[in-house]
């Protein structure tokens, strides 16, 4: 407890406070801005419509009232919308334009010539004011009209009330409903500034624990990177050497085992490859080269690789190269590859009949935008499921680890990676028929 009030006064949650506040005190300026230079506007108008009609007009005709409207409304609104335009949001500026507010009730009272339906301009400027959820404001405001109340009450009622009999006392009962209102207003204002205060402090630990989560993600990008170059340079003499030892005279169980060591071994690289790629990406120093490359021979290395694997399992593997397709471009050969062996990779393994197809062609409309999609007759997706597979270490579900491996990173990396070489991938599957894994780049031509 005494940690979180601690927390509640710590100097950013009072600043974010103060933030939140003068958004708030930006806001309603404008608003004023616009209400009072609307008031002045009206001010002439009841000057030349309404005041001739009340007791002020047995003095002075609809010019004069009108240029007390122009000259009065002009000094009350003008120099509080100079300051909202060179001041928004300071202290300032707010209780100028309280003050102003408050002059246009008491001139909107004489001109009325006191009648009762003009006294209520003071309460709906108060309830105006207190937009600005400083009680300070309020208090600024109710003076005034107070203490015009008691002037003109005690010595011009009729300017007030528009009578002289039994009206030198009124002005206690009008101060009376003006406190009233100010004490209802003053609770509201402290409720929501006690809101403001818990909002301000749930942003402070939203930004707390944002930076405590870059941080740690920061750490544990570093300890993957670290730890993946630590065991690759041990796996990598491993691989060679069962490389060396496949090719030594063994008997057939001994080739197994090498085979096993082999396997296992190639596995655990790739993992380890997919882990530094996601800690690069994370970290943005996934770089993204530029060269000159093949793009036919790319796509007949993707056939050769896969080829015998498809072969083992009955499958039919097609590769379909748009006749208009350059022989050469220019791009990241590296990462089109990494993206094509993992989505062909996928294809393969969950697909137990039918064919894989890679189909590549040109956009029409933009030559040097190019399309590729990877189509399976395999398990498909569910469409429950099809949010996870872009996500790092997220599988379909629990029986694809189990039944087939894999780490769930392979997808997820091809995602980054078409999008930072400037591209899109999306993909379209059904259950029991099959999916679709489509991708645009832009390559030049070479």
């Amino acid at each position: 407890m005494k940690q979180s009030d601690g927390e509640r006064n710590h100097p950013e949650v009072q600043k974010i406070f103060e933030q939140q506040s003068r958004e708030i005190h930006i806001r309603v300026d404008r608003g004023f801005l616009i209400l009072l230079l609307i008031q002045w506007f009206v001010s002439i108008l009841v000057g030349i419509a309404v005041t001739p009609s009340t007791w002020v007009g047995s003095f002075s005709g609809a010019i004069e009232n009108a240029l007390v409207g122009l000259i009065f409304g002009g000094l009350f609104s003008l120099p509080a919308v100079y300051c909202i335009h060179v001041f928004p949001g300071e202290k300032l500026t707010r209780y100028l334009v309280a003050a102003s507010q408050m002059c246009f009730s008491i001139l909107f009272i004489y001109l009325s010539g006191g009648r009762i339906e003009s006294h209520f301009h003071v309460f709906v400027s108060l309830a105006a004011l207190a937009f600005y959820k400083d009680v300070g404001i309020l208090g600024l405001a109710s003076f005034i009209v107070i203490a015009d109340h008691i002037l003109r009450g005690c010595l011009l009622p009729m300017s007030l009330y528009g009578q002289e009999e039994h009206a030198q006392w009124r002005w206690i009962e009008h101060s009376m409903w003006i406190i009233i209102e100010d004490i209802i207003l003053f609770i509201g204002i402290e409720r929501i500034r006690i809101e403001l205060q818990e909002m301000a402090y749930s942003k402070f630990q939203l930004i707390k624990a944002r930076e405590e989560a870059l941080q740690l993600s920061s750490i544990k990008s570093t300890f993957l990177s670290n730890m993946s170059h630590e065991i690759r340079t041990p796996l990598n003499s491993i691989i060679g050497f069962a490389d060396i030892l496949k090719d030594t005279p063994l008997d057939e169980e001994q080739q197994g085992y090498v085979g096993t060591i082999y396997r296992c071994s190639d596995s655990l690289l790739h993992l380890i490859n997919d882990v530094l790629d996601i800690s690069k990406i994370e970290n943005g120093l996934l770089q993204i080269d530029r060269h000159r490359f093949d793009i036919k021979e790319l796509h007949k290395d993707i056939h050769r690789i896969f080829a015998v694997k498809c072969q083992e399992k009955g499958l039919q593997l097609h590769v379909e190269v748009e006749d208009g397709i350059p022989h050469f471009a220019l791009g990241d050969s590296h990462r089109l590859r990494q993206i094509l062996m993992n989505l062909v990779g996928n294809a393969v393994k969950f697909t137990d009949k039918g064919f894989i197809r890679i189909s590549l062609h040109r956009d029409p409309l933009v030559e040097s935008r190019y399309h590729w999609a990877i189509r399976d007759t395999g398990r498909g997706i569910r469409k429950e499921n099809m949010g996870k597979l872009f996500r790092s270490f997220v599988q379909e579900d629990a029986t694809v680890s189990r039944t087939h491996g894999g780490s769930g990173l392979g997808l997820m990396i091809c995602k980054n990676l078409v999008e930072l070489m400037g591209g899109n991938i999306v993909v379209d599957s059904k259950v029991g028929e099959g999916t679709v894994f489509s991708f645009t780049l832009p390559l030049d031509e070479a």
